[in-house]
């Protein structure tokens, strides 16, 4: 992982950076977007507390309890969303590499044998971690559709990266 420490994902969401401060193509964000994502975020958070009975468990303790484990489940979900996303966008950074390479060895952005590979090794991964083989699959069609995707755009630049979205 680059620029993202192994842990992370147990820190604290707000102590994320949002930004790649090694990145001199990154923009800064308007404050316009800013407010907006502001409201956006509190309204979201209203309807988010207005899920948990704040009165009820100030007159019940094990009310207060749940509340609390709730309120750092959600944290740690938080926590792996953020992690799984930086997780993601490495992915691609590599995708991106093996469709230059192929854009350059005139290699087709489909690869059938490395499909069948990946839906039987994630089918073990998914099993061996206790997750839903469904979910694996739902993971596998998302990626490698979105790799397909990539790597045609890349052969369809001349082997330029620069058409996605993906910053190295």
């Amino acid at each position: 992982m680059s620029d993202t420490e192994q842990g992370d994902w147990l820190r604290p969401a707000d102590s994320q950076t949002q930004t790649n401060p090694n990145d001199p193509a990154a923009a800064p964000i308007s404050a316009a977007a800013i407010a907006q994502a502001s409201s956006v975020s509190d309204e979201i958070e209203a309807e988010r507390s207005s899920t948990i009975d704040e009165e009820a468990a100030a007159k019940n303790p094990e009310v207060a309890e749940a509340v609390k484990r709730i309120e750092a489940l959600r944290q740690t979900i938080d926590n792996i969303d953020g992690a799984v996303i930086h997780l993601l966008a490495e992915r691609f950074k590599a995708t991106a590499a093996v469709g230059v390479l192929k854009a350059g060895a005139g290699f087709a952005p489909a690869d059938y044998k490395r499909e069948d590979y990946q839906i039987a090794r994630l089918q073990r991964i998914a099993i061996d971690a206790g997750l839903d083989t469904n979910i694996a699959e739902m993971y596998r069609e998302f990626v490698v559709t979105e790799s397909k995707k990539r790597h045609k755009r890349i052969a369809d630049a001349g082997g330029d990266p620069g058409v996605l979205d993906v910053f190295a």
